[in-house]
């Protein structure tokens, strides 16, 4: 009471009264724990999504990197890559994805980015299962040692005036050479009764691409169907297919339709690693396994060209795999180099064969120590 009083006469004078009081103790760092992006700073991590992250390492990020679709038909698999680059000295990996909802979708990166790399983060947005906008997060967790999660952003808007079925074009596994096609359907159930796609956009894809009108409503009940038919070119080079096809349409608030197509084209016979190199003492031996994969299953039924101390092992199994493994082994009686061009043949008929380049060296043991 009376400390009360003093106060009360303090400020009745007109003086000011200043009270100090001993700052709290720092408190003692804990290990980070990311938080929502609107509630913590923005994490490091979402640095590797920077468009221009290679050549600008300064660059501030926001705290969610996004990606709009737009609007788009109903049922629509929207599919967008984002660009991973390592911007620090040290390799880092993706070691957890979380995503915020069934409709999101991704291809999972398992490599190690050694610094300065980069690779590719596909994800999809699957709009049959929604209507209208929608927004919704990846969590994308970089380590192991220093960890970071990164934010990602994708949105879309499903329209309900046009839908396709399905929502994109998905060849798979295709044997190269292989003549293969997909149709997708695309309704249209708005208001203009003249609506139509126009054209499909010509591009320098590996497929074709052609447009039919099925059926029409009428004058009064409007409403139109199209087919969209993608054939794969027999002359589709191997290798992973990603890749889009445009439609136009008269409508001009909404003019293109998107449509991904993916796949991937397999040679009759493909061989990892395409090339093998050895080094060896004479004396020793070294050995190294070949990865021999085919559309189908298959069995290897030789390995021709062997020789000057270079030798090959074929799979143990006798099953028919799509994948099988033999194993090159290299046992040098001189110093010296081998060059070498084995040819794998499998047992499939009319399936070419595939080359293994065999580049081996016999070292001198007096170079060896001349080396050291």
């Amino acid at each position: 009471m009376r400390r009360a009083l003093r106060y009360a006469a303090v400020a009745a004078s007109g003086l000011t009264l200043t009270v100090a009081t001993a700052a709290p103790p720092a408190p003692t760092p804990a290990v980070p724990v990311e938080q929502p992006a609107a509630q913590a700073a923005v994490p490091w991590a979402n640095k590797f999504f920077l468009p221009n992250a290679a050549t600008d390492r300064e660059q501030a990020a926001p705290a969610v990197i996004t990606h709009n679709f737009g609007e788009v038909p109903h049922g629509t698999l929207c599919v967008h890559k984002f660009t991973i680059t390592n911007i620090y000295d040290v390799p880092m990996r993706i070691t957890d994805v979380r995503k915020g909802c069934t409709c999101l979708d991704y291809t999972p990166v398992t490599k190690t980015l050694e610094p300065n790399e980069t690779a590719e983060f596909t994800v999809t947005m699957n709009t049959g299962k929604f209507v209208g906008s929608n927004s919704q997060n990846f969590y994308v967790t970089f380590g192991p040692k220093f960890v970071s999660t990164a934010v990602l952003r994708v949105s879309a808007t499903s329209r309900t005036d046009v839908s396709v079925s399905p929502g994109a074009v998905s060849f798979g596994t295709v044997p190269k050479g292989t003549r293969l096609s997909q149709s997708v359907q695309v309704k249209y159930a708005g208001r203009a009764r003249d609506w139509k796609i126009t054209e499909a956009v010509a591009g320098n894809h590996p497929f074709d691409v052609r447009v039919s009108e099925t059926s029409r409503g009428g004058p009064l009940r409007g409403g139109a169907e199209f087919q969209v038919d993608v054939t794969l070119s027999a002359n589709a080079p191997s290798g992973p297919l990603s890749d889009q096809i445009t439609l136009k349409t008269n409508d001009p608030s909404n003019p293109l339709i998107q449509l991904a197509v993916t796949g991937t084209v397999i040679a009759p016979l493909e061989l990892n690693p395409g090339k093998v190199r050895f080094e060896v003492k004479p004396g020793e031996s070294a050995t190294q396994r070949v990865l021999v994969r085919a559309a189908k299953p298959f069995k290897v039924a030789a390995v021709d060209g062997a020789g000057d101390g270079i030798t090959v092992e074929l799979p143990a199994t006798p099953a028919a795999l799509p994948v099988q493994v033999i194993v090159v082994k290299f046992e040098p009686t001189k110093p010296g180099t081998v060059a070498r061009q084995l040819r794998v043949r499998t047992d499939q008929p009319g399936e070419s064969s595939a080359l293994l380049s065999v580049e081996a060296t016999g070292t001198s043991p007096e170079k060896e120590e001349n080396s050291k």
